[in-house]
This record gives structure tokens, C-alpha cells and sequence, in this order.
């Protein structure tokens, strides 16, 4: 399989990492009003935006065979986020590069789904890209999704440590820190 086919899901112990369905953006938009949930983000999600991001992730999928994929349990089939890869859509010191993010509601926080979901992406992009690297990067306040990224290999670049371009510098969520990990 090269970069541009599409692996439609990936299967986990508990978990599906599949393609979206427009039966994920009312939970989405759910989850993304949670105060928890949004805690390292400027604000919550607007429906428009829900939309504007499911449409985004459909168009990375077409154009890249990857993306964030919707996150389900496979116990139950329910909704409970999204983990995947995205290519970094500002300028940086460490652009361009591929990111692995995650985000899942606040009431399945701390069983580790995040980790597994995390590990499954790595190994597909291990499997089936030409990356030589994978980037994420969070305010250092976000202790729960750096211990995600330690857990799946990867390592701070203290060095990289950088403002997000796209708050303002003096913006309490402005500071980000920098993990890598080579493929």
C-alpha cells in the first residue's frame, strides 16, 4: 500500500479506528463543549466548525489515505473521539512535518485508549508511510497528553519548544512543547 491508498480502519484489543460518519458530529460537537475536554484549547467547538473539521479530515483521508480516524469501542460502538495524523498547516521551525494528535471524551480518559489508539497509528505509519519522522506538540501544562507521547516512543526536543503561530504571544495557551519520534 503506498501513502495515497486508503487504510479505512485499523483495529485495536478495544478499540476501531475507522472513516468518520455524519452520525460522529453530534457526539463530536458533545465532547468538544466539555470544559475538561477543551482545557488546552482557546475554546469550544461551533457546529459550523464540527462540520468544517469533518470535512477536513474526509479531505485528508482523499488526499493522503490518512488522517484523524473517528475512535470507537468496539464493546459498544460508541463514539469517543479521534486519534490519526495530520500534516503541521503552520509555519514552524520544525515544518513541514506529519503530527499524531488524539482527543477523546473526558469520561474514557484514563484507561488507556489514548496510548492504544496512539500505538495502533504508529504502527501503520511504520507500516505504510515514508515518514521519517512524527511530531506532536501540546501547551506544558497538558501532562496527560505528554505521557501519551512518552508512552508511544516519543521524545521532548526541549530545544523545540515553540509560540503557536496562531494565537497571540502573550496568550496563556501561546507556549507549546515539542515531541518527536523517528520512523
Amino acid at each position: 500500500m503506498n501513502s495515497k491508498q486508503n487504510l479505512k480502519s485499523i483495529e485495536t484489543n478495544r478499540l476501531i479506528l475507522r472513516l468518520w460518519t455524519e452520525a460522529d458530529l453530534v457526539p463530536f460537537f458533545e465532547m468538544n463543549q466539555d470544559p475538561k475536554v477543551i482545557e488546552f484549547f482557546p475554546g469550544a467547538m461551533s457546529h459550523d466548525q464540527v462540520e468544517l473539521f469533518f470535512k477536513k479530515v474526509l479531505l485528508q483521508f482523499e488526499t493522503n489515505g490518512y488522517g484523524f480516524w473517528a475512535v470507537e469501542l468496539k464493546r459498544t460502538g460508541e463514539f469517543i473521539g479521534y486519534t490519526g495524523l495530520a500534516h503541521v498547516m503552520f509555519d514552524a521551525p520544525f515544518t513541514p512535518a506529519v503530527e499524531i494528535g488524539w482527543r477523546l471524551a473526558s469520561e474514557h480518559w484514563g484507561q488507556g485508549y489514548a496510548t492504544e489508539a496512539a500505538l495502533a497509528v504508529m504502527n501503520f505509519v511504520g507500516e505504510f508511510l515514508s515518514l521519517s519522522e512524527i511530531v506532536s506538540f501540546t501547551v506544558p501544562q497538558n501532562l496527560r497528553s505528554q505521557n501519551v507521547m512518552k508512552k508511544i516512543g516519543m521524545e521532548r526536543d526541549v530545544l523545540g519548544d515553540f509560540n503557536h503561530p496562531r494565537l497571540d504571544e502573550n496568550h496563556p495557551l501561546s507556549l507549546h512543547v515539542l515531541y518527536r519520534k523517528g520512523i
